[in-house]
């Protein structure tokens, strides 16, 4: 079976494999209560294609089936094969929630999924959060929101204020769910004053967003961002060239761009995928084409300048990646350079051609330290780079500027490796640890999975409820402890606090803001 088939199983475990996960049931017997498929924005008749969304002022009545999730394809990642079988409709503003039965109000965790900004859903299997719930005695939210051209396409100035889509449809969707919940939440015995975001990839990425942003950060009072930091964003001109490209080719395909306002869903999505086939956009716009923008509105400058001006000060951080982050796209874009030339090629433009032998050496460090590998392949190399690159720094620069502005913020680093031995610790490998879904075919059965991932409910669940006598959050160093950088190491065989080499620090402040961002 290939990597990517593995990777696959993970996300969408066969019946064979739901049998087969590893005993990681609630530590408790509270009951879980799911209210399925609710909406969260108010919905109009006839209203606009890329209208923004508004709070719903009434309570929908729950169900026990998700909703529809947002318009999306899939042909470019395999991995999203599930949501063929959930309904998709651009009514998608729902969200789910899973509340132990409580006597008080308990903390909120609402979780922002991942997946590119183009893929995704609140409703995916491994997102089901009845085990992270109980575990962790707190009500979690999961929700959905508008993806691709129809959450995050810039048209208003291309049309000249004909189409008023900003660009920030998608982010403000979760603005609008943020303020659901702090309307309503305490129905289902949740404490709106009391609201934690979580999030990975993408969810991550936009968590920076909403901490940055004027209309979102006072709805929420801590964060966790897992895999994901504040490098990620277009500015007006990025996303005006991107929607200009877009526009020209729907109108080769033969759409005007008032068709774009009217023609199906389905269509709008073959249009995209169409678009996303030609590598020249990634060249020119990034890895993440479809993302949130610098509006002047939702989003007023670069989240990390936000950030590090103090916007976010009043929030709790937690910040964090997995070890081998990009061994995931690796396997997925079947990536597998095999000599040094092909690897000087690919790094260069990242780090510059001066910097080259000083980063190689850190990288071969790292990778020795933590896998103790007699060879290292040109792949190890450069996953290792990559990951550092794309995931590590961002979320080191996260930490720095908002502790640095006055907040508080802890870091961790996870180094669990899946039985895959060519992934390492990837992209997307938290996640189950967090929600307590763990597939023998990803994790292995060995008692340090289901340990771990009740260690990561814990420190969670204490950044929830923020107490400062608990024991993890005791255990757990600020990122900066006088003058110390530390982070929380989830190790392969242990947890223990970590220090980060200050080397590595150092050469990694020679790269800019601006090259990070350039995602």
């Amino acid at each position: 079976m290939s990597t990517k088939s593995k990777i696959e199983q993970q996300i969408k475990p066969s019946a064979t494999q739901k049998r087969q996960r590893l005993n990681n049931q609630p530590q408790n017997d509270t009951a879980i209560t799911t209210h399925l498929g609710i909406a969260y924005a108010a919905l109009k008749t006839n209203t606009p294609r890329w209208s923004s969304s508004q709070v719903r002022s009434t309570i929908e009545q729950t169900s026990q089936s998700f909703g529809n999730i947002a318009p999306q394809t899939f042909d470019h990642n395999p991995l999203l094969q599930y949501a063929n079988d959930l309904a998709q409709s651009e009514d998608c503003l729902n969200l789910n929630i899973y509340a132990p039965q409580s006597d008080k109000k308990l903390p909120v965790m609402v979780w922002i999924h991942g997946g590119g900004f183009l893929n995704g859903a609140g409703s995916q299997p491994i997102y089901d959060a009845k085990t992270l719930a109980a575990n962790a005695n707190v009500v979690v939210v999961t929700i959905n929101y508008r993806l691709g051209v129809l959450g995050y396409l810039r048209l208003c100035d291309v049309s000249n204020n004909k189409i008023q889509s900003t660009g920030n449809e998608g982010l403000g969707d979760q603005i609008t769910a943020l303020k659901w919940v702090k309307k309503h939440i305490h129905a289902f015995s949740g404490d709106a004053n009391n609201v934690t975001v979580f999030g990975e990839s993408a969810g991550a990425m936009s968590i920076a967003c909403l901490l940055a942003s004027p209309l979102a950060n006072t709805l929420f009072h801590k964060a966790i961002l897992q895999s994901g930091a504040a490098h990620t964003y277009a500015t007006k001109e990025q996303a005006n060239r991107i929607a200009q490209r877009f526009v020209c080719y729907a109108e080769q395909q033969g759409y005007s761009l008032d068709d774009l306002t009217t023609i199906p869903s389905e269509k709008i999505m073959s249009l995209q995928q169409g678009f996303l086939t030609d590598l020249s956009v990634y060249k020119k716009f990034g890895i993440l084409p479809f993302k949130p923008v610098i509006d002047g509105t939702t989003l007023t400058i670069a989240p990390h300048e936000a950030i590090a001006q103090g916007n976010a000060k009043h929030i709790t951080l937690i910040s964090g990646t997995n070890s081998d982050e990009w061994a995931y796209f690796a396997a997925l874009l079947g990536q597998n350079i095999t000599t040094d030339k092909a690897l000087l090629r690919s790094i260069t433009s990242l780090v510059g051609e001066q910097n080259i032998e000083q980063c190689l050496a850190l990288t071969d460090q790292q990778i020795s330290h933590r896998q103790h590998q007699v060879a290292i392949t040109p792949q190890d190399r450069l996953n290792e780079v990559l990951s550092e690159y794309w995931f590590g720094q961002p979320s080191h620069r996260l930490l720095d500027k908002h502790i640095s502005a006055g907040g508080h913020g802890y870091g961790y680093k996870l180094s669990r490796r899946s039985v895959i031995p060519s992934l390492g610790c990837p992209h997307i490998a938290d996640i189950g640890l967090v929600f307590g879904n763990l597939d023998k075919a990803f994790y292995g059965s060995e008692p340090r999975v289901a340990e771990l991932s009740r260690q990561m409910q814990s420190y969670w669940a204490a950044i929830a409820y923020l107490d400062p006598i608990s024991p993890y959050l005791k255990n757990w160093p600020s990122y900066k402890d006088n003058g110390t950088v530390m982070v929380l190491h989830f190790g392969h065989d242990q947890t223990k606090q970590q220090q980060v080499n200050d080397e590595t620090i150092a050469f990694w402040q020679k790269i800019s803001d601006q090259q990070l961002a350039s995602f």
